[in-house]
């Protein structure tokens, strides 16, 4: 036999260790593949986890301990530009995110302008520069409003904003007062004797000649005891119909009947069936928009 020819145990051992390198290859490299495999797993979890760094979120809420009946929280947000500001509706309530320069004023910018008409409901926004960014709700302009600082802001600026939101509610009723104070005079508030009809419209328009820029038409009406109003949106602007025991303040209010009209040919009813004056006004034009009901 030839020293050099291995024997038939050398060889099958030879070849078992062949095989059992080449397992143990193959192993380290099926270890290595799931090791990556984690690592991919650990970098994929949440893909949008990087994507919520950059998104704020302000949710709408009824108010708590002293607050208003509803707010923006947190009613103050520091944004970097770029961020995506998102407004979720968690009360189901009916509210906007309306911009607006002035706090004070709370009269549309055209910024940004987005309903949140249901629980759950989002509105979204991108702010590109710096700056404070102010915003209200349409239906509850009197008290629910928010601001955004947007990187690095005018403190001085920020320090009267904060100032406002400590007490919303008395500048909402300054703007109203002032408002009130300067279209007084174009509101006609003669009220129109329309007794013996079931039911009487009231129809949203827009002003003409010496009157405000929208108004309740016929504004002010007499009724009989019983009878059926019918708010009807005949201008495709968003208005409210809410009720106030004070025609001069309009602001807050609602407790009789608080509801929108947020587009063309929407209706509102209400029942006159006790005799009195009921006052109401549109919480958006709070200013000058408003009207009463004498029920006989």
């Amino acid at each position: 036999m030839d020293d050099r020819t291995p024997s038939r145990r050398r060889v099958l051992v030879g070849a078992a260790s062949a095989g059992t390198v080449g397992l143990a290859s193959l192993a380290g490299c099926v270890g290595d593949e799931e090791e990556a495999d984690d690592v991919d797993d650990a970098d994929t979890d949440d893909p949008d986890a990087d994507d919520d760094e950059d998104v704020v979120e302000i949710e709408t809420r009824e108010g708590e301990d002293g607050e208003p009946e509803f707010v923006f929280d947190p009613v103050i947000a520091d944004v970097e530009p770029g961020d995506t500001v998102r407004w979720v509706n968690t009360d189901g309530v009916f509210h906007t995110v309306t911009a607006t320069d002035s706090l004070e004023a709370r009269i549309e910018s055209g910024e940004f302008n987005g309903e949140l008409s249901a629980e759950g409901d989002t509105v979204e926004w991108t702010p590109e520069e710096e700056g404070i960014q102010h915003y209200y709700c349409e239906p509850h302009v009197g008290f629910m409003i928010g601001t955004l600082a947007v990187g690095d802001v005018d403190g001085a600026e920020l320090e009267d904003a904060e100032e406002i939101h400590e007490e919303p509610e008395s500048i909402g009723e300054d703007a109203d007062d002032a408002d009130a104070d300067d279209e007084d005079e174009a509101v006609d508030e003669e009220f129109v004797d329309v007794t013996g009809e079931d039911v009487v419209t009231v129809e949203t328009r827009a002003g003409e000649g010496d009157e405000p820029e929208f108004v309740f038409d016929p504004a002010f009406v007499t009724v009989d005891e019983g009878t059926t109003i019918e708010w009807l949106n005949t201008d495709g602007v968003f208005h409210t119909v809410t009720s106030t025991n004070d025609i001069e303040v309009r602001s807050g209010g609602g407790d009789e009947f608080d509801a929108i009209l947020s587009s063309e040919g929407a209706t509102v009813e209400w029942g006159a069936n006790a005799p009195g004056t009921q006052a109401y006004y549109c919480s958006p034009h709070a200013g000058f928009m408003y009207g009463a009901i004498g029920i006989e």
